[in-house]
């Protein structure tokens, strides 16, 4: 707590040459105790005592050259013999013709200042005491004087030895160099602009050569131009070589020792930013390392990655970077190197991985794929890294052990796409989905039995967008999570609707596309349960529809989603069937109850080739020995439709009777075609061949 400063009266004495008080004002009596009566008349050593001078006639030779003194402290007595601190500065007086007469004295009383000066004092010792049990050393600095004075902590940190003689200069040969122009501008600077104190961290050279890490504290004390200077140095080496450690764990992968993604990508902005030449980017995966870290354990797999750091350092030069990027990717960042050169240093880098890696007695071997990118203009740390990692995956889609550089027209298309998957992830907050319905129809008497429900994403700049331009970044996003589950509440929801309001349509069935991300997903199950119970719709009006290529790619779909599933009471069907080659075991083992036979086979009928209409027959004869439906799809000209009854096929959909439209145009449709009869002779209607999947 800092001690309140009492107010410091004046007393205001005028005298002649002789020292004789000529006047004596109200102040002066409540200083000093004495009236003017007993004042005026008397010599200045009314007041003086014997320890001080009679600093008048001190001052006389300042007064004859018409100077005032400056402030000068003395010990004054009162008239209750008590002796009073005071503050006395002089001022001349002239008469009328400017010859010198006397004197002018204002006295300040500073008795409770000098205490608290005394007791600051005390509190400097044992701020001092504390200090140097907190390894703290504090300075000294006058302007005027040019005075310096430290503490023993202080000259301890800056390696003083006892009397040696301070000065700014020596103090800064003690700096490290690199932070010497820092400090010297600083400290010229100080009072300067306003600047009335600063901290800064720098090194000092130790004798050995060791370096130490300072936090200095500079304060200005003093009012106008500086005076004083008071100067605090905190020891933070341990701190610094503390911080030192953490940022290197920070920026580099504590498997391999090497530069982690963040410190890559700060490399590769400095080097960008400041338009480093020729700066090629490598992008680095070792193929089917995943098969090698089943195969000997993560352990064992962590020690390949250790031992593939150390070969990728030799095959780079000087002043190049390789960086870990995360898993079995890596990075190499090379500057002024021509593009035309780059496909050597990738070669390079596959030859060091070539030769095989010793794990005790067993000998692994390794491909690497390489992406090259060399910076374009307007890259940035980000586009270049993409660019480099699309390449690889160019080589890895080439067969692997492939080197691939950047391929100008590929680079526009998967920026592209980067801006689909960022606006998809709003389409759903934003109402941009919507479903789109096409009848099921009854071959035999033309009536819709069910209605299949396809996306649609209404994007603000692009207009309509099929399920083709977008279905692929869902399922690579895993937004086809919520999207998919957003579809299954939509579709059931709106076929409740027409069951319970729209004639003739209590028993229509909705078939709902499931991806294969849904069916990995483990609560997919609970997904399907909660919109059975939302909607309030019978699960036996409910079909699933798998499509036969996500069958046979995932042999190995989560049992219990399946039996899952068949508990919730809905229905299965395959998708597409007849493209995948199905076995039988996997249809009694997903227990599917619908066959989707694909438009392929159907677009051929009518047609002198007969293997389409072989294949459907195929296809019926095992539903009727597996007790399947069957659907069929694409149907588009009445030929087809006919050549569909001739084979024995019940129910069908496809363009001859509509193209997928919006839920508001269903319940007409429902309507049409519960009156209109089946066309049979009707002409083929000219609509375009396309998937609506």
């Amino acid at each position: 707590m800092i001690p309140h400063t009492p107010a410091v009266p004046e007393a205001r004495i005028s005298g002649d040459l002789n020292g004789t008080i000529t006047a004596w004002n109200a102040g002066a009596t409540e200083m000093f105790g004495f009236s003017a009566d007993e004042a005026i008349g008397r010599n200045y050593d009314l007041l003086t005592t014997t320890n001080g001078p009679i600093l008048h006639r001190g001052a006389l030779e300042h007064l004859l050259a018409g100077k005032g003194s400056s402030e000068v402290r003395t010990r004054w007595r009162r008239n209750d013999g008590r002796v009073a601190e005071v503050s006395l500065t002089h001022s001349p007086r002239f008469d009328a013709d400017g010859v010198l007469i006397g004197s002018s004295t204002i006295a300040r009383d500073v008795t409770a200042v000098s205490q608290l000066q005394d007791e600051a004092g005390k509190e400097r010792e044992r701020l001092i005491e504390a200090q140097e049990m907190a390894h703290v050393g504090s300075a000294e600095y006058d302007f005027s004087s040019g005075r310096w004075w430290h503490s023993e902590e202080f000259g301890r940190l800056l390696d003083l030895t006892t009397g040696e003689k301070v000065s700014i200069s020596m103090l800064l040969e003690k700096i490290h160099p690199q932070d010497r122009d820092g400090v010297r501008s600083d400290w010229n600077s100080l009072d300067r602009a306003g600047s009335r104190h600063l901290d800064r961290e720098l090194r000092l050279i130790q004798p050995t050569g060791d370096v130490r890490w300072i936090l200095a504290s500079v304060r200005v004390t003093g009012t106008g131009i500086r005076t004083r200077v008071l100067i605090t140095a905190l020891d933070i080496t341990a701190r610094k070589l503390a911080e030192a450690v953490l940022t290197h764990q920070a920026s580099h992968d504590a498997l391999t020792g090497l530069p982690n993604r963040i410190l890559i990508k700060t490399i590769l902005h400095d080097l960008l930013g400041r338009k480093a030449s020729s700066v090629v980017v490598f992008f680095l995966d070792v193929d089917r390392f995943k098969t090698v870290n089943d195969a000997v354990g993560h352990a064992a797999g962590d020690a390949i990655l250790s031992q593939l750091a150390a070969r990728l350092r030799p095959a780079i030069r000087p002043g190049d970077t390789v960086g870990r990027f995360g898993g079995d990717e890596f990075i190499v960042i090379c500057k002024n190197l021509h593009a035309t050169e780059a496909t050597a240093v990738a070669e390079r880098l596959r030859t060091a991985v070539k030769e095989a890696f010793t794990l005790d007695d067993r000998q692994i071997f390794l491909n690497i794929s390489i992406g090259i990118a060399p910076a374009s203009p307007g890259d940035t740390a980000e586009t270049i890294l993409d660019a480099a990692d699309l390449a690889m995956y160019q080589a890895k889609k080439a067969g692997g052990d492939r080197i691939a550089t950047r391929d100008s027209h590929t680079q526009p298309a998967a920026t592209a796409r980067l801006n689909l998957e960022s606006d998809l992830r709003l389409a759903l907050g934003r109402n941009e989905l919507s479903l789109h319905y096409q009848p099921v129809i009854d071959v035999k008497t033309g009536r819709p039995v069910g209605l299949e429900a396809f996306l649609r994403w209404e994007h603000p700049t692009l207009g309509l967008l099929q399920p083709a331009s977008f279905i692929s970044l869902a399922e690579d996003s895993g937004l086809i999570v919520p999207i998919g589950s957003w579809v299954l509440n939509q579709a059931l929801q709106q076929t409740q609707h027409w069951r319970n309001t729209l004639p003739g349509a209590k028993d229509l069935t909705i078939f709902v596309n499931v991806s294969v991300r849904q069916l990995q997903d483990l609560r997919f199950v609970d997904t399907v349960r909660d919109a059975l119970c939302t909607t309030g719709i019978s699960p036996d009006a409910v079909t699933l529809e798998i499509t036969e290529s996500v069958l046979m790619d995932q042999r190995e779909l989560p049992t219990a989603i399946v039996q899952g599933l068949h508990a919730c009471g809905v229905g299965l069907a395959i998708d597409d069937f007849g493209t995948g080659y199905s076995s039988l075991s996997q249809l009694r083992w997903l227990s599917a109850d619908t066959l989707k036979i694909d438009r392929s086979f159907v677009s051929e009928l009518g047609y002198k080739d007969p293997s389409s209409a072989s294949i459907i027959q195929l296809i019926l004869g095992m539903a009727r020995v597996l007790n399947l439906s069957v659907i069929a799809e694409g149907v588009e000209t009445p030929t087809q439709l006919n050549q569909l009854r001739r084979l024995g096929v019940r129910h069908a959909q496809g363009y001859l009777w509509s193209t997928p439209v919006p839920a508001h145009e269903i319940p007409k449709q429902l309507q049409a075609h519960a009156t209109e009869p089946t066309p049979r002779n009707a002409q083929p209607r000219e609509l375009p061949r396309r998937s609506d999947r």
